[in-house]
């Protein structure tokens, strides 16, 4: 995997970005309301709101041999390639300052993202929680999820398979009921249950309410 480290507001030569090839032609020279629209960027809602990001701002923009960064950190991935832009208050590969405005601050600084690779080095795991509502709404569009799962029951209304092992170990001696499993499309399935969770996960962080308000009441 290829990734390049560099910092807002900076600029480098147009030759330091060779092992980015793809990614920069993806976002060099493009506004965030382009992003936008090709769904890169990952909060357009807040573009509006913020004071020192507009929507004809540029990641990356070409001066001369060079390519100069803005105000916008975070980090962007297109296939095996990484580009991370930082903190030009960085050090060590530790950038405290960008974590110490999301964490307590939380003003929702300028976050970017292609496709995010998560490891715990770099504790990208964190961001899930911003990315969590806005691909919960794409998902959304398409209605909650709905799979086949398995239950059991031990009734009257016998109506599926019957469990022979549980029939006896329950209904002896036989009181009418009849153990079986049956296969039914439901929402109330695994997958669901973890949006519920991580819904619930998010709203207990003091920044959850105001990171979940752009994500309407959901059937989930």
């Amino acid at each position: 995997m290829a990734q390049l480290r560099i910092s807002d507001n900076s600029k480098k030569n147009k030759e330091e970005f060779s092992a980015v090839s793809k990614l920069v032609d993806h976002v060099a020279d493009k506004t965030l309301e382009q992003l936008a629209s090709e769904g890169v960027f990952v909060f357009p809602e807040f573009v509006e709101e913020s004071e020192d990001i507009t929507k004809d701002q540029m990641i990356l923009q070409s001066y001369n041999d060079s390519y100069c960064t803005s105000n916008v950190m975070g980090f962007l991935g297109l296939g095996d390639e990484r580009l991370v832009i930082e903190s030009r208050f960085a050090s060590d590969g530790n950038d405290y300052f960008l974590q110490y405005l999301i964490n307590r601050v939380f003003d929702f600084p300028n976050v970017v993202e292609f496709s995010t690779q998560a490891n715990r080095e770099n504790q990208l795991f964190k961001w899930l929680l911003f990315l969590f509502p806005r691909y919960l709404k794409m998902a959304m569009r398409k209605g909650p999820y709905k799979t086949y799962i398995t239950r059991k029951y031990n009734d009257a209304n016998f109506r599926g398979t019957l469990n022979v092992s549980r029939h006896i170990r329950t209904n002896t001696p036989f009181t009418g009921e009849i153990a079986y499993d049956k296969r039914e499309y439901s929402y109330e399935n695994d997958v669901m249950e973890l949006v519920r969770h991580t819904i619930e996960f998010i709203r207990q962080k003091p920044f959850g309410n105001k990171l979940l308000r752009t994500v309407k009441e959901l059937p989930v």
